[in-house]
């Protein structure tokens, strides 16, 4: 009985002082008794058998100030109730992309921009291209109906690298990647490495590297489901469940996106105008910059540990999209078909030392969809008939890629980085290609060593041998160095871009009909790769919750690949074949620019952002600008929050700016395309009274000053935007939080 009534309990509640809700799973201690424990799902905490004394009491949790009390304990049950001052807190995010190893952003010695998930739920954007526009003023894009042309910098779709996890992104039509396979909602953050990269990326890294890493929940089992809606037919939808059992982890989703087709301008040039101008100079046409497509991605990941040192995982996906055209506009459709298998196993050593392997195989196909009996003209000598139903392979990519890689910490100074990678591309096109099918492999070692002098002293410099069946050996280095001082991050780097001919480049035999004149387009075996040398130097400073930073920057690239006019055969001409063109290397070219970026918190729950990217982009041999990129460019950002008791509000305002964009047309002549501007309002409604369930409502207007690019169709778009649009979207999650 004496021992019992010397029993002290103290417990209490954790709760938020503004919104008077329950903090769950705050660190709660008494640091003079180095005793500490956790509040609960719901706030409560509480210690037992403690003595009769005085005791500091300390709290702490992401996203609220540290809170302190001296208490002075008591027999028997002690009730201290605590509320915590919400606090922002910029957790920096870690990046892998940069250095191929993890570092947390403000550390990484190979400058990176960032795209977190925090953005991307702000903007609300319709697909991952506006997304990376609007929050990047160095990143461009225009659209077409084969998909995306990314530019880094104003290096376009055949210098940029796009990853999914570190990994390529299977297929594209025409070079141009399709990016449809990707839901916003789904992505955890994406990181952007301008410059070239092949040392550590091989070939197609010359501009850059954008890696797109998507999301895994850590709960043991949660469901979601992200759905938005907006006008012409907008609509998109992710489905998701993760689990995650002792060992086991997987993730399964369904991506579904779908929207209707729209006219600019019903009006297209006359193409028989300049032969004849008592002819109209613009004439009526059905076709659609935009067109109707559906498309959806089924995928599933699975992960297991073996032990405490081996895991292993597989993941597979299955991608379809059909875009739709007009009946007076075209007799058939295009249909997509993607299929991507993966298997991997990372092996743990001392020392956060790893070792991994994976073994990627993707396919994508494209063909011709005839809805109606049609009569197809592929060659003048060539016609087939085709009944509704039937399709036609226009062409089939695979790619394998085998990867073994490893990270060693040598000591505490030295990072070494090492792998030697497999690459195998093949692609089948009847009536585009001198041969049936194509293949090409490569294969290439690299090592890269981070070498850490001091705290404020970084050095990272690798080197990539490459053995292409087609294009030889070549080697390409890289070297950077960061050094610290105050509030100051100082970034020097040098590297060399390289970019293999594709096999379209290489084996390209197709007859078009472009510009009122018919042409042949002709590959070139004899192309020698692409090769760039990159220079940047960067600085960027950060106090308190102020940062900004500025990047200078040269890129020069040899042995461009482009077309060259050729003297047309006879036995053509004969075909009616009016002009024919050849891939060379012939151009050089050079990119030099600057960037700016900032962000900044003025006052409490207001955050603004935004950035400015100038970029002279020229072809140097001809001395006139590359085609399709904007000198100037500028976005800006700017979100509030507000918390409420079960609810939590956020507002934001995003712009982007583009001037004017060069082309030099088939014909030699020169265009461009429309400046503009675009504003968008989103707001996100966070419903947080149910406990097991997170609810997140979306209500926005795109394109709030109404611009849009009413070119006659045919021309070079500055944005394919139809206008002022409202959308709306709904995020559910089910889940059981994991302590």
């Amino acid at each position: 009985m004496s021992v019992f009534g010397q029993k002290v309990i103290l417990q209490g509640r954790v709760t938020d002082k503004t919104t008077k809700a329950t903090v769950a799973f705050a660190n709660v201690y008494l640091d003079s008794a180095l005793i500490s424990t956790y509040s609960n799902s719901e706030g409560n905490y509480v210690f037992n058998n403690l003595l009769k004394k005085k005791y500091t009491l300390a709290v702490s949790h992401i996203g609220y100030k540290d809170f302190r009390k001296d208490i002075d304990i008591k027999s028997g049950t002690n009730i201290v109730d605590i509320q915590l001052d919400p606090e922002s807190v910029d957790m920096l995010p870690v990046v892998v992309t940069g250095t191929g190893s993890r570092h947390r952003i403000q550390d990484v010695p190979v400058q990176t921009e960032i795209i977190t998930k925090k953005d991307i739920a702000e903007l609300s954007g319709r697909n991952v291209e506006e997304v990376i526009s609007t929050l990047s003023s160095s990143i461009d894009y225009t659209s077409s109906s084969m998909g995306s042309n990314i530019k880094i910098n104003g290096l376009g779709k055949d210098y940029v690298l796009i990853l999914v996890n570190g990994k390529r992104l299977t297929g594209s039509v025409g070079g141009y990647a399709d990016l449809s396979r990707i839901n916003t909602d789904d992505i955890e953050q994406i990181e952007i490495v301008k410059g070239a990269s092949s040392t550590l990326y091989g070939s197609d890294a010359i501009a850059g590297v954008i890696n797109i890493i998507t999301k895994r929940k850590k709960q043991n089992i949660s469901v979601s489901n992200s759905s938005y809606v907006g006008g012409y037919g907008h609509f998109k939808q992710l489905n998701t469940i993760h689990f995650n059992r002792n060992k086991l982890s997987a993730k399964t989703s369904f991506n579904y996106k779908k929207k209707d087709g729209y006219q600019l301008n019903t009006l297209k040039y006359n193409n028989k105008w300049k032969s004849n101008h008592n002819l109209p100079y613009l004439v009526e046409t059905d076709y659609r910059p935009v067109n109707k497509t559906k498309a959806y991605t089924i995928s599933q990941f699975i992960e297991y540990d073996i032990n405490s040192k081996i895991s292993v995982n597989a993941n597979a996906s299955w991608y379809e999209k059909r875009l739709y055209f007009p009946f007076k506009a075209q007799m058939h459709n295009y249909y997509y078909n993607n299929r991507t298998f993966s298997l991997g196993g990372r092996y743990k050593l001392k020392n956060k030392n790893y070792i991994e392997v994976s073994a990627d195989y993707g396919t994508y196909l494209y063909y011709m969809e005839f809805p109606y009996k049609y009569n197809k003209t592929f060659t003048p000598t060539d016609r087939k008939t085709f009944y509704p139903g039937d399709r036609f392979k226009n062409s089939e990519q695979a790619d394998i890629n085998i990867l073994t890689k490893g990270e060693f910490n040598i000591n505490s100074k030295n990072r070494l980085i090492a792998g030697v990678d497999v690459t195998g591309q093949y692609l089948q096109a009847q009536y585009r290609l001198t041969e049936p099918d194509v293949k090409a492999y490569s294969y290439s070692v690299y090592l890269q060593d981070e070498y850490k002098i001091s705290e404020r002293f970084n050095l990272v410099g690798g080197l990539r041998a490459i053995y292409h069946d087609r294009s030889g050996f070549t080697l390409t280095p890289k070297f950077t160095a960061m050094y610290k001082q105050n509030a100051f991050t100082y970034r020097l780097t040098y590297s060399n871009g390289y970019k293999t001919p594709t096999l379209k480049e290489l084996y390209y035999y197709y007859e078009s009909f472009r510009m009122g004149t018919y042409t042949l387009y002709l590959g070139n075996t004899e192309l020698k790769p692409q090769k760039s040398n990159y220079i940047s130097l960067s600085t960027e400073y950060v106090k308190g919750k102020f940062r900004t930073g500025v990047n200078l920057y040269l890129n020069s690239i040899n042995n461009m690949i482009s077309y060259l006019i050729i003297p047309t055969s006879y036995d053509d001409r004969r075909r009616g074949i009016e002009e024919t063109k050849k891939r060379y290397n012939i151009d050089k070219a050079r990119n030099i620019g600057f960037d700016w970026h900032f962000s900044l918190y003025p006052v409490k729950n207001i955050m603004v952002s935004g950035g400015y990217s100038y970029v002279d982009a020229r072809n140097v041999t001809q001395d006139i600008r590359l085609n399709g990129v904007s000198e100037h460019s500028a976005t800006f950002k700017t979100a509030w929050r507000k918390d409420f008791t079960g609810y939590k509000l956020n507002i934001s305002l995003s712009g982007v700016y583009k001037s004017d964009r060069f082309y030099l047309e088939e014909d030699m002549e020169h265009s461009y395309a429309k400046p503009y501007q675009l504003w968008k309002i989103t707001t996100k409604h966070k419903i947080e009274s149910v406990k097991i369930v997170d609810l997140t409502l979306t209500v926005g207007v795109d394109n709030i000053f109404d611009y849009v690019d009413d070119s006659p169709y045919g021309s070079h778009y500055g944005t394919l935007n139809p206008g002022i649009t409202l959308f709306a979207g709904v995020n559910v999650k089910f889940g059981k939080k994991k302590r």
